[in-house]
């Protein structure tokens, strides 16, 4: 089976969404935040560059010069702060994600305006005083911008923000990564799968009873209880089942939701909670719609579960529309410079991809020459329905969605595993105006 063509990401802690597609495509679902579709995908295989055959049409067409050039002035100096190793969870792909997009930009884009993009990384290790010295080797390294991956403690995000450097994009699972001033978000995190998920279920599958599993942890049992209230407000019946962070037995939890008799599942969990939640959920016959996050149909899980995978449903955070320009764009990108760095392109990795490629388009605008910390937190803050790179347009006022003000662009999709692929089943998800009901 192969995966390289669309590819589509999200979410949290224990619910990492990394999602992979395979090489065929959903029909068109039309909604207002479709781009300009190009007519065939772009082969870039026998192109001396990518920006010479680079599609028409994508979020970033206004910084794509005619032809390569290679970036060779004063560096500018970008972080990026990930969970590489460690025990609930690695995901070494979305700091590899940030390194693919930079060698393209400093390659071929010629960096920001001459200016090359010199990344430095730092892993946190799944360790909260690890996560406070990575922020601190930022400050002493004079970054002007962290792109974010996954930082489960979040520990470091405060020192970020009292220093002023701004927190671009990654995968929010902490307080801190929805609620800094100068964090800017293009996913809805936890917070977005679960209620996304819920709209879902209540509104387009008519199911009422929902039963939700979910990590008793923090944040993630924070989104729980916000999908709980949003629930209650459609006139709907949430019932939570709470599960160890480390260690779970999935499969009692799934059969403690089936004893509930609900009318649908929701399933917030991801890496080693997804095969158990799967084949579980198989082997009693729940027979009712289950819905996860994308992580349970990342590839590694998809080889384990066998047919217990068809017909579950996903929550994305991309647009899968036929020949999207930014999905051409990307797996141009990602066979060009991704072997580089041994990355593949299915996989969470979008997401730091996207908030790599946003910041770059916000660092143009800028200009190279006025980079500072301030400008680029100003020049987020002035954003409205601002291309976002396969993501949905965000808007950096503070208010998307209440009480998590870092959110730029809360908006989910979902999709359903249907012969051996991902087939997008909703238009974006205004998650904001539902919870306001």
């Amino acid at each position: 089976m192969r995966f390289p063509k669309l590819v589509a990401p999200t979410l949290s802690i224990i619910m990492l969404a990394a999602v992979g597609c395979s090489e065929s495509t959903p029909k068109a679902i039309p909604n207002a935040t479709t781009t300009t579709l190009s007519k065939e995908v772009v082969d870039c295989s026998k192109s001396a560059s990518i920006v010479e055959c680079a599609p028409k049409g994508t979020s970033i067409a206004d910084v794509l010069p005619k032809l390569p050039k290679k970036a060779t002035g004063t560096p500018i100096v970008i972080g990026t702060i990930n969970q590489d190793t460690g025990a609930a969870g690695a995901f070494p792909e979305l700091t590899v994600a940030d390194k693919v997009a930079v060698a393209f930009i400093n390659e071929e884009l010629n960096g920001v305006d001459g200016h090359p993009i010199e990344l430095i990384t730092c892993n946190t290790q799944f360790n909260p005083d690890l996560s406070q010295s990575c922020a601190q080797q930022m400050v002493s390294r004079h970054a002007v911008a962290v792109i974010g991956g996954i930082d489960i403690w979040g520990t470091g995000i405060k020192t970020l923000d009292n220093n002023g450097i701004p927190l671009i994009g990654g995968i929010p699972v902490s307080f801190d990564s929805v609620r800094a001033k100068t964090s800017f978000q293009f996913s809805g995190g936890t917070w977005g799968a679960a209620v996304g998920m819920a709209q879902y279920a209540i509104d387009t599958l008519h199911k009422k009873r929902l039963a939700i599993i979910y990590g008793d942890f923090g944040p993630i049992a924070d989104a729980a209880k916000l999908a709980e209230r949003a629930i209650k407000q459609h006139g709907g019946t949430p019932i939570l089942i709470p599960t160890p962070v480390l260690g779970a037995d999935m499969s009692q939890f799934v059969n403690q939701a089936a004893a509930t008799k609900p009318d649908a599942v929701l399933a917030l969990t991801a890496d080693s909670g997804c095969v158990p939640t799967l084949k579980t959920a198989q082997q009693i016959g729940l027979n009712v719609p289950i819905m996860l996050t994308g992580a349970c149909a990342a590839p590694n899980i998809i080889a384990q579960v066998g047919d217990s995978i068809n017909g579950k449903i996903f929550n994305l955070e991309a647009d899968l529309t036929p020949n999207n320009p930014d999905s051409v764009l990307y797996q141009a990108v990602s066979k060009r410079y991704g072997p580089r760095f041994h990355y593949e392109a299915q996989g969470a990795g979008t997401v730091s991809f996207r908030a790599t490629i946003n910041l770059y388009a916000i660092l143009r605008k800028v200009g190279g020459d006025k980079v500072t910390k301030d400008s680029i937190v100003a020049a987020f803050r002035a954003t409205k329905n601002q291309p976002s790179f396969f993501g949905h347009p965000y808007t950096c006022d503070g208010k998307q969605l209440a009480g998590y003000p870092a959110m730029c662009s809360p908006q989910q999709t979902l999709g359903e595993w249907q012969k051996g692929t991902i087939k997008q089943i909703s238009p974006w998800l205004d998650i904001a105006a539902w919870l306001k009901g």
